[in-house]
């Protein structure tokens, strides 16, 4: 049988890095992070072939290559694109309560167990096959869920990010830009809960703003969810020795809730990162910029009283 299940990459490993039609995009930056010797959470990914193998169970896979075969014959004529979304929205809601209804398979069952067991919660992120890819980032558009608690959520929460494949927007980008359906492999991570002691963000090796540049660090205390979807967070312009800081605070914050996922939290009244702090990031993004031989995105944690991780790294737009 097809992989379903790729377990944490192992120093000294010699395995070839998992393919991206197998892990997704941001599963392969993952992946391909820990074999260049960057530090990641330990990750495990549940490949397509779990999700593909629940599709075909559910007997949904004509059903979504119509409906996506429906957008692909509009492509990137905007009038048409929304008079599309509008006639499919019904059968595309059935599929997508059908999907985060979904039976536990008995083979997706036996590989999840362990994790299943594991006394921590988890994040659970997206890696669709299309995410992530030089010139398509499809930022913000698939589920990523933080905190999710163990035992039966675990579950829950794959079948969430798997129907994201399925979203309005996702279709729509789909068409505009001719790409195939999304099959979607998903990021599992042990994680502590988030406080507002912790930090987290997006660095750019290559600034996108005019007027910061060099490399370019945006950051807020507790979950990246702050920063990714724009609600706001501090920026760090890095050349050589020299930080200069924006300030930019968020309304709120998200951190981990009493019975686990994320809410929202005042901001604490400091900055996320010292200079010195944003020195020793902007030299780590640097290097991951060097190994991938071109500039990246990486986003980060970065908890209190530990050294910082990184939770995904894409090609930047050039």
């Amino acid at each position: 049988m097809t992989e379903l299940l790729v377990a944490p990459w192992e120093p000294e490993t010699e395995r070839p890095l998992p393919p991206v039609d197998m892990v997704g995009g941001k599963g392969y930056g993952l992946y391909w992070l820990a074999a260049h010797g960057f530090p990641t959470p330990p990750t495990w990914v549940l490949t397509t072939a779990a999700f593909d193998l629940t599709i075909q169970r559910m007997e949904l896979g004509e059903e979504i290559a119509r409906l996506a075969q429906i957008m692909a014959d509009v492509g990137d004529n905007w009038t048409q694109l929304q008079q599309a979304l509008d006639d499919i929205k019904p059968r595309r809601q059935e599929i997508v309560d059908r999907v985060t209804q979904a039976i536990l398979l008995d083979p997706i069952g036996r590989v999840l167990e362990k994790l299943v067991l594991m006394p921590t919660q988890w994040a659970v992120r997206s890696s669709a096959t299309v995410e992530d890819r030089p010139g398509q980032s499809f930022a913000g558009q698939f589920l990523s869920l933080l905190s999710v608690p163990p035992g039966r959520p675990l579950w829950d929460a794959i079948r969430q990010v798997w129907a994201s494949a399925l979203r309005q927007e996702v279709l729509a980008y789909c068409a505009q830009r001719g790409l195939p359906f999304p099959r979607m492999a998903v990021i599992l991570q042990p994680m502590e809960p988030i406080t507002a002691r912790d930090r987290s963000g997006v660095a750019f090796s290559q600034s996108p703003v005019p007027s910061m540049p060099g490399l370019l660090i945006q950051a807020a205390c507790g979950a990246g969810e702050t920063v990714v979807k724009g609600y706001g967070g501090d920026l760090y312009s890095v050349e050589g020795d020299t930080v200069y800081i924006r300030r930019m605070p968020p309304p709120e914050i998200r951190v981990t809730g009493p019975k686990g996922y994320l809410e929202p939290a005042p901001p604490p009244d400091v900055l996320p990162l010292t200079e010195d702090e944003a020195r020793r990031l902007a030299a780590l993004v640097e290097r991951v910029a060097w190994d991938w031989e071109g500039p990246v995105n990486v986003e980060f944690i970065w908890r209190a009283g530990q050294e910082p991780q990184f939770v995904q790294v894409r090609a930047a737009a050039t």
